[in-house]
């Protein structure tokens, strides 16, 4: 169930309350999401003990990680008085699907500008997702072409509707979203105190466009934790490095600072970021060995689902990690970001022939495997 009532469940409110008459919030998730012990995992892999933060069961319908950013990003939206928004990303996008299926449930329309990405059963999956929860998508060639797209689109959006949609930044990783993970990190810090796991020495978490780990890095030092953040890039430069993962954070810690100055102030270097960068393969959304090792890995240990894209390359960082050092007395926590409700149900319900044209092609190619990397 989630409500309205902006303090609810947030303990980074709790801690400074006067950032909730400042930050606009809407309480979309359930939090705090567990965290699960997975001790044969851990045995296998001879770390200490290891953990699995599961923000997959941030949301019934649709949970991951873009559940913390969307309830600080979609409250600024409403407050402002926009009835829709425009963000971006591959055709296959959690991102955006996300968007529309929280965005469409509190009546607001979410635009899309899309590109192409290596076709799966996944990417198929979610364009008819984004049909069937009301989406408007458009297709870009690249990204070079998606921003000129996107104008075309605020350009046309605003002649229609009498104003431009709301403008979320690829991932959501604004600074909105971004103080959405702060707060993550302020509630493992309570589920610490509570004894339900050992303070980290370090987390594990997949860097799209570095929201998530920002979040968290900058979170961990405001809440005291001593915990390292180990990022593992999914996607290109461009989208994740440590210049913007250090910026993201940092203008995130100004802005709580700037509304309560007893929130603590650190700025961060790139070089005071831990990004791992082997795992990420050539392309985005490309499938690699490793990455698929590791979800079976983890499906074989824990019966928890991951995917190819993220969580699995994320993983296998982890697996990585406990190959070249030692951690068989540090305690690890896995940030699990991927969505783990089932909505193939409501995508059974379409054809893709009610897609626009060009997104029907991606319907009528091979799927790509890791099998196409031999």
């Amino acid at each position: 169930m989630t409500s309205d009532n902006p303090t609810a469940d947030y303990p980074l409110f709790e801690q400074f309350p006067s950032l909730s008459s400042k930050l606009p919030r809407v309480a979309l998730g359930n939090f705090p999401t567990p965290v699960k012990e997975a001790s044969e995992l851990a045995s296998s892999l001879g770390i200490g003990r290891l953990f699995i933060k599961r923000d997959d069961l941030t949301h019934g319908l649709y949970g991951g990680n873009k559940v913390r950013k969307l309830e600080l990003i979609l409250a600024d939206a409403e407050i402002r008085g926009y009835k829709s928004v425009i963000t971006y990303g591959g055709i296959g996008s959690n991102h955006f699907l996300a968007t529309t299926v929280h965005a469409s449930a509190r009546g607001m329309k979410s635009i899309g500008v899309l590109v192409p990405q290596p076709v799966t059963a996944t990417v198929k999956k979610n364009l008819l997702l984004d049909l069937h929860f009301g989406a408007e998508i458009h297709l870009a060639q690249g990204y070079s072409d998606a921003a000129a797209e996107a104008l075309r689109q605020m350009l046309r959006h605003t002649i229609m509707d009498g104003r431009p949609p709301y403008n979320i930044p690829t991932g959501g990783s604004s600074i909105s979203g971004v103080i959405g993970y702060i707060n993550a990190a302020f509630e493992l810090k309570k589920q610490i105190e509570r004894g339900e796991l050992p303070e980290p020495d370090m987390i594990f978490v997949a860097v799209g466009t570095c929201g998530t780990a920002s979040g968290l890095i900058a979170g961990c030092h405001a809440a005291g934790l001593k915990t390292k953040v180990i990022g593992v890039k999914v996607t290109d430069w461009v989208a994740g490095n440590s210049i913007l993962m250090a910026s993201l954070a940092n203008q995130a810690t100004l802005k709580l600072f700037s509304i309560d100055r007893r929130f603590p102030l650190r700025f961060l270097a790139p070089f005071n970021i831990d990004l791992l960068t082997e795992y990420f393969g050539d392309e985005y959304g490309r499938l690699t060995h490793e990455g698929m090792e590791a979800v079976d890995t983890v499906k074989e240990f824990t019966g928890l689902k991951l995917e190819g894209v993220y969580t699995g390359k994320a993983f296998a960082g982890l697996i990585g990690a406990s190959k070249k050092q030692d951690l068989s007395n540090k305690t690890v926590l896995f940030w699990n970001t991927y969505n783990s409700a089932d909505l193939s149900s409501f995508a059974s319900q379409h054809d893709y022939h009610e897609l626009p044209k060009e997104f029907q092609y991606f319907f009528e190619v091979p799927e790509h495997t890791v099998d196409d990397l031999h």
